[in-house]
């Protein structure tokens, strides 16, 4: 009994490989099902399943690179520790905390704000909903006559 359920599960791997080849070359869901021989539902599940396993071994090699950052870190720190009086030994181990701080997400959201070029608060957004077709097209007009010309490249005089 183990080795349908194996054979099963490789032929739907093999399914899910095709149709994820399919829909990356651009192929519709209703494509796909004609191509493969199957319903358009199942070719979307298909997708879809071959899209969460790929995620979640993007997320488990995500997990192992930050693993052998964090164990580098480590050995910074470690090796710089018993020396750590030294101004320069003493900064390696702060930038290598700093550093696994933010791999860990330790560090709290730093909250940031939009200004203008001087540090000014940026004036409130117009509402352009309530315009005429006739005054956005205006508007077009206007941008596009403010907007930055190409500039002629030297080796075009």
């Amino acid at each position: 009994m183990p080795q349908i359920a194996s054979s099963t599960r490789v032929t739907r791997k093999d399914k899910e490989q095709r149709a994820l080849e399919l829909r990356k070359a651009g192929a519709s869901y209703a494509e796909i099902g004609r191509t493969m021989g199957i319903p358009k539902t199942n070719a979307h599940r298909l997708v879809m399943g071959g899209l969460d396993e790929l995620i979640k071994k993007l997320k488990e090699d995500a997990s192992h690179v930050r693993e052998l950052e964090l164990e580098r870190l480590d050995a910074i720190i470690m090796a710089n520790w018993p020396t750590r009086a030294s101004w320069k030994n003493a900064d390696v181990i702060l930038k290598a905390m700093e550093r696994r701080a933010k791999l860990l997400g330790l560090d709290a959201p730093q909250k940031m704000a939009q200004t203008n070029p001087d540090g000014g608060a940026l004036p409130p957004a117009l509402d352009l909903s309530k315009l005429t077709d006739e005054q956005l097209a205006a508007l077009d007009v206007i941008y596009a006559a403010g907007a930055p010309q190409p500039t002629t490249r030297l080796d075009e005089v």
